[in-house]
């Protein structure tokens, strides 16, 4: 089953792009949303599918280490992807606070800064400066999962194609 090769392939790049241009945010977070979901599910219903063909094949607990290296690399892809998962809409939540926070502030007129406040005039959202920070730190841990994800799907195509293909293209 080829689907988490592209799905979480898409899910990085979609991911990546929602992360780091954020006038893209708007347009693509429903579709990155619904592969942050989507993507998990493929590769574990991979993996099963992948242990169940590895025991047909070669008898249970008779595998080589080939394929069970190639099975560990889908098990790290998945747990990667589940830890993605609640990283992925914390940030996204946070992102549409922040936007509803400058529509709020576009739409209003702005009000007249006091001499005694540290807040500027105009701003309305008192969490704006620590949601700047959050998710920094949220987007930080994102990227990292995500290019945990590439690499490991990089890692477990390789093995697959190697178990494949290797004994073809060394003779």
């Amino acid at each position: 089953m080829h689907a988490p090769i592209i799905l979480v392939a898409l899910l990085v790049l979609g991911g990546l792009a929602y992360l780091l241009i954020p006038p893209l945010r708007q347009r693509i977070g429903w579709a990155v949303a619904a592969l942050a979901l989507i993507s998990p599910a493929t590769v574990y219903g991979s993996v099963l599918t992948g242990e169940m063909f590895a025991d047909y094949t070669f008898g249970e607990g008779k595998w080589t280490d080939a394929v069970e290296q190639h099975q560990n690399y889908g098990w790290w892809l998945l747990w990667t992807l589940v830890a993605l998962v609640p990283v992925w809409f914390l940030f996204a939540g946070l992102d549409r606070g922040r936007r509803a926070a400058l529509q709020r502030n576009g739409a209003a007129p702005a009000p007249a800064a006091d001499e005694d406040s540290e807040t500027p005039a105009g701003a309305d959202d008192p969490a704006a400066t620590g949601r700047k920070v959050i998710m920094f730190i949220i987007g930080l841990v994102a990227f990292a999962l995500l290019a945990l994800a590439a690499y490991l799907l990089f890692k477990s195509g390789h093995s697959g194609a190697d178990m494949v293909w290797g004994a073809t293209v060394q003779q």
